[in-house]
Formats: structure tokens, sequence, C-alpha cells
């Protein structure tokens, strides 16, 4: 079983790892590496320091409808709950476990709507609105397909709306390499660190390949 298969298990073993991994389970960011202490809970403010950003990029309009897909335990919907008011907030997750987690330490405030749903971010349930934002925070690169979930997301956007995406890219330099390295290796050690529920394979892409799937789905990049 995979690290975070058993995360909310080990969240009762050592209450300490909550400080790190309790809402975020995304890399971070620090704008001054300095800032952070070598602390365990510089992992978690460097986790809502890239989700604050993201939110910054995004501009949220007044009363959005926002979709966070492959939220984890809902740390970017609860910094949107805690910060914006009458948003309405849905997290998105493949991980039955994580939604129950998140439904548990989330509750709207500020006149917000939050709600949390087990389901795939390629094949998107049939929600009966459309969002202004649609995020995928570091977790697009486990889904079994890019192009499904951009064509999902553009499906299920307001004309106008943003799909904010954020992923490690591969640069054109090191691409046969990396090929070779993300099938024979890198797969196998994700997927044993972080467990098997998502996906067996993970693939990271560069900026042209990015570039195809936005056009072939109907995306302008900004």
């Amino acid at each position: 079983m995979g690290y975070f298969d058993s995360l909310v298990e080990k969240f009762k073993q050592e209450p300490e790892l909550e400080t790190a991994f309790g809402q975020h389970i995304h890399w971070g960011f620090w704008q001054d590496p300095q800032q952070a202490t070598g602390e365990l809970k510089d992992f978690g403010q460097a986790a809502n320091n890239l989700s604050k950003l993201v939110l910054k990029l995004a501009q949220v309009p007044e009363k959005a409808n926002i979709l966070d897909t492959g939220c984890g335990f809902g740390g970017t919907i609860n910094l949107l709950n805690q910060t914006y008011s009458h948003l309405k907030l849905f997290g998105l997750n493949i991980d039955r476990v994580q939604v129950e987690k998140a439904k548990e330490i989330i509750q709207p405030k500020n006149g917000n709507s939050v709600e949390f749903i087990h389901g795939d971010a390629c094949q998107f349930p049939d929600f009966s609105q459309k969002f202004d934002i649609i995020i995928a925070l570091e977790c697009i690169f486990a889904f079994p397909s890019r192009e499904r979930f951009f064509a999902q997301a553009h499906h299920f956007l307001k004309p106008g709306g943003k799909l904010i995406i954020v992923d490690f890219l591969i640069s054109p330099k090191i691409l046969l390499f990396w090929s070779f390295f993300e099938t024979q290796i890198l797969s196998r050690m994700i997927t044993n660190t972080y467990g098997s529920k998502a996906t067996q394979v993970v693939q990271f892409i560069g900026l042209d390949s990015y570039k195809k799937i936005a056009q072939k789905t109907g995306f302008n990049l900004v």
C-alpha cells in the first residue's frame, strides 16, 4: 500500500504529520526559500503558499462556481472558503477516503457552499451547473488522459471560464531520456510512494504537448 493510500491512518498514529499533509498533498512554493526553517509545518505552509498563488492567478470573480479536480483533502477549497464569500465550491477526487476526510474537516462559511464528490476527473459527474474556474493542482500527471480531462473541463466551463493547471513540465532537451526513465522507473516509484488507487502509470509532458492538447480541445493558452 502506498503512502497516500494509508495517510489518514498515519495521521492517527503520528498526529504531527497532519500539520504538514492534513489538507494539501501537493508540493509547495516559497517566494523566499529562506523563510522555511525545515520544520514539519513548513510543508503545509509551502503547499498553502502554492494554492494562494493559484488563486491569485485565477482572479476569482464574485459568486463564482469553482471546481477543484484531484482535490486531495480539500486544502485549496478550504483556502477559498476561508478567503472569499458567496462561492459555490466543489472538490472532485477519485479516492473515496480523501473525499470523506475533506467532508469531515471542512465546513462552509462566509456564505459559501462546499461539496466534495467521489469521481473521475476524466469523466465528470453530471453537474447541474457550469464553472467559472476549474483547477488541477499537481494531479493531472496521474489522470488517465489529459486530453479527456481538458475536453470535460471545456464542456463544463462557462464562456470565458478558466482552466488552471499546475504541473511539472519536461524540457525538450531531455525528452528521449525522460520517456525511458518515466516508463521504466518513475511510474513504479511514484505508485509505490503515493499509492495505486489513481493509476498505475504517470506521464509528464512538455509545454508543446500542452499547447496541442489545448488547441485540440478548444482552449486558449494565456
